[in-house]
Parts: C-alpha cells; sequence; structure tokens
C-alpha cells in the first residue's frame, strides 16, 4: 500500500476519534486531508502522473495546489463514473468547511464536523472505485 493511501486511511480513523472525543474542528481538517491523500495518491499510482506534472499544472493555472488536484481528479473520476458531479460536489463541501474550520471565526459544532466525515466517507468511496 503506497504511503498517501495509508496517511489517507489514518486520517479518517484520527477525524472518527476526534469527533469522538468532541475536537471537531480539528475532524474537519482530517477528514478533508483524508481526501486530499488519497487523490494525490489516484495522480501518482492510478493516473500515472508525477509530482512534476502536477506543478506544471499548478504553475500554469491561476487556481491553489488543492483546486487543480481536485479538478484533475474530478477528470479523472469522470472518466471511470457516473458520479463525478457527487464527488465534485462532496469534496467542495468539504474544502469548504475545512477552510472555516482552520481558519474563520466560527464554532465548528457536532453538526459540522459530523457532516465533514459524511462528506469525507462519500468522496473516499467513490475515488476507490475508480483506481
Amino acid at each position: 500500500m503506497g504511503h498517501l493511501k495509508n496517511k489517507s486511511e489514518l486520517n479518517l480513523g484520527a477525524a472518527e476519534l476526534l469527533h469522538q472525543q468532541s475536537y471537531y474542528p480539528s475532524v474537519v481538517h482530517c477528514a478533508y486531508y483524508s481526501c486530499i491523500q488519497l487523490m494525490k495518491h489516484t495522480w501518482l499510482n492510478s493516473m500515472g502522473k508525477s509530482e512534476q506534472d502536477l506543478k506544471v499544472i499548478n504553475n500554469s493555472s491561476n487556481q491553489g495546489s488543492h483546486e487543480v488536484l481536485i479538478n484533475q481528479i474530478k477528470s479523472f473520476v469522470q472518466s471511470k463514473s457516473q458520479n463525478d458531479r457527487e464527488f465534485y460536489n462532496d469534496i467542495l463541501q468539504l474544502k469548504r468547511l475545512r477552510v472555516n474550520a482552520d481558519y474563520d471565526d466560527i464554532s465548528i459544532d457536532y453538526t459540522k464536523s459530523n457532516q465533514s466525515i459524511s462528506l469525507s466517507k462519500s468522496s473516499l468511496s467513490i475515488l476507490k472505485k475508480c483506481i
């Protein structure tokens, strides 16, 4: 198993444990990065791309590195599955929650924490069916 795939699974597990302990803002962070890590694993292993390939696309766009990766993976999911819109919607909602949890002066409660785990599991499930 690749290290990124393993990290993805560990981060999802950490999100669930943190949720049980009511550390809600950290749940969102771990749930999101679980998806980012599996997307990166997909990019490198299932798509056969390199870190340099991702850097080239990132440098030629006006998007952040996560946006570039999300868009590239969305296209991959679209080529393999009918669930590309669900994947894209879920990962964007999760990304917004992560930005809110990490940077905004707002409360992250049980509901938002639980939602982040659900969005992460949905995204991961769709991606795993494509790799």
